[in-house]
């Protein structure tokens, strides 16, 4: 009777493991899949922001006004980098074991800053009439608290953005992912604290703020 009660202990305790294993074998997988997902998507909107820039340059070369072109791709690019960014958000919530997720997420956020630059010279230079809207945040927030503010924060500008369209360029960028030129935005514009919200280089908002608050800026 002992005997036949240890082997049933053994085979469930095998059993056990070897569901286990599966299971997370099974899970690294699945987030490997997403991050090549993330990696894909990155490269895509790489090499159309390298195209949009190059046919700008052409435009230059041949003396044409490239404003109202380059505008208009600034603006196009922009909806798709918002899209690309809800896109990985979803797939960031459920990714907890590849690592190289981290990678990605460095060099999405070297994008977004790029764009960004790109977004207050063509606001300069061609006297466009949108609104810069950068969004600081931590990609691993120090606290549940600190990470449900952001969730907040980070909703209430995605209806801002869902009513201004193209008349906002939305760029949140992580400031606790180790990129110099992020680390540089934050100490020039003074952020202190996350959330934070900087319009038109001219305003930070720090902490969480209402759609109306935010909007009474634009």
């Amino acid at each position: 009777m002992v005997e036949n009660q240890k082997s049933v202990f053994w085979k469930a305790a095998i059993a056990t493991l070897v569901i286990f294993i599966v299971g997370l074998l099974l899970g690294v997988y699945i987030e490997s899949i997403r991050t090549e997902g993330i990696q894909d998507g990155y490269e895509d909107l790489e090499l159309r922001w390298q195209d949009s820039k190059l046919r700008t340059d052409f435009y230059q070369l041949l003396g044409r006004d490239f404003c109202e072109y380059a505008i208009e791709e600034n603006l196009e690019f922009s909806d798709a980098i918002y899209a690309r960014g809800r896109q990985i958000e979803l797939n960031e919530q459920a990714n907890k074991f590849d690592e190289k997720l981290i990678k990605e997420k460095r060099k999405y956020a070297l994008l977004k800053t790029e764009f960004f630059m790109n977004a207050i010279l063509l606001k300069e230079r061609c006297n466009a009439d949108y609104h810069n809207v950068v969004y600081f945040y931590k990609d691993d927030p120090n606290s549940d608290f600190e990470k449900q503010e952001q969730k907040v924060q980070s909703g209430i500008l995605g209806d801002l953005k869902e009513k201004y369209g193209r008349d906002i360029m939305l760029i949140p960028l992580p400031i606790d992912l180790d990129v110099s030129v992020i680390d540089i935005f934050v100490s020039t514009y003074n952020v202190k604290e996350t959330p934070a919200v900087m319009i038109d280089e001219s305003v930070v908002l720090h902490g969480l703020h209402s759609f109306e608050d935010i909007e009474s800026f634009l």
